[in-house]
């Protein structure tokens, strides 16, 4: 049974039996950001992630310290008082973790905050063979940035997938069945849209060598080649998980996509929803200040400017 498995584990891309925990955004005030999507009625602060997991025993803690390296390990004892830093924005099916962090030495996140200010730095997936898909990854040249272990498990990771696009990669266990209630819970929150969460958006100086590295990786390419001329943009997609990892490089010099890289240098610049009517959800936000941005010339792509809290753009595409 368990060579059977095997088998059937190496057939498979990586990725594809892979579930959307949530987008992690570092900010530097995470109550103006919450605030910041709901008063748009864009998403609903949701509380803090509950502890992963609750288990007596021992937790170690390996993290850089830097962006480039300098690791440090440190053990604790775990199922005592926990504090919660994150808070979490629930964004029709997409939860949101925003991550509050000060500028400077200490971790790696915090020297990210310093260098591009707030923003999505990593996306993480609940993973069946978490072990065998870090050292998969391992192996094609992702270092381990942070590790998080209880009683000698992996509880969650973080994969130096940045080389092209500026993202990092999270991998945890399979979600517990408190979780995925605590999930469905939030999700059927009166307020939060009943939007479809797709993807992100991601700003590369080449779509070329982003989409060629994330392949490198074992993942796979899930569009051609598209120069959108009336969005300034050239874009194609790499299927990670159950989400799309969209590529934009800048046709012009004044597009969203230039903009983006001149202020911040590569990384996710937005994040893509499927909704029903389009045209109402843009007369809703507009009614609570939410501008477009730029539209598609087809009408069936609109990306609202959201950016002042976060630097994300939310792009809705009609369904």
């Amino acid at each position: 049974m368990k060579e059977t498995e095997s088998k059937s584990k190496k057939s498979q891309k990586l990725g594809e039996d892979w579930v959307l925990n949530h987008v992690g955004m570092t900010v530097s005030n995470r109550n103006a950001t919450l605030q910041h999507f709901q008063s748009l009625g864009v998403g609903v602060s949701v509380g803090p992630q509950p502890l992963l997991p609750y288990e007596e025993g021992e937790g170690s803690l390996m993290f850089y310290r830097t962006l480039d390296g300098d690791p440090i390990t440190r053990s604790y004892p775990t199922g005592g008082v926990h504090h919660f830093m994150d808070g979490e924005c629930q964004i029709g099916n997409c939860q949101l973790e925003c991550y509050p962090m000060r500028p400077g030495p200490g971790i790696f996140l915090s020297e990210y905050l310093s260098k591009k200010g707030p923003g999505i730095n990593h996306i993480c997936f609940n993973a069946p063979s978490v072990e065998e898909d870090t050292s998969s990854l391992v192996d094609k040249g992702c270092a381990i940035m942070f590790n998080a272990l209880v009683n000698g498990r992996t509880v969650e990771n973080y994969l130096d997938s940045r080389r092209v696009g500026d993202l990092m990669i999270s991998l945890r266990p399979p979600a517990s069945d408190w979780e995925k209630a605590w999930k469905k819970n939030n999700e059927s929150h009166p307020l939060v849209n009943d939007w479809e969460f797709i993807g992100v958006g991601i700003a590369v100086s080449s779509v070329r060598d982003a989409v060629d590295y994330y392949e490198s990786l074992g993942f796979i390419r899930a569009s051609d080649v598209l120069d959108d001329v009336p969005l300034g943009m050239r874009r194609q997609t790499v299927k990670v998980g159950p989400m799309n990892f969209e590529f934009i490089e800048p046709l012009e010099n004044d597009g969203i996509c230039a903009e983006v890289l001149d202020r911040r240098g590569e990384g996710v610049f937005s994040v893509s929803f499927q909704v029903i009517d389009m045209e109402s959800e843009k007369r809703r936000l507009h009614e609570r200040g939410l501008a477009v941005h730029l539209k598609g010339s087809s009408e069936s792509i609109t990306y609202l400017d959201s950016s002042s809290e976060g630097n994300v753009f939310v792009q809705l595409t009609q369904a």
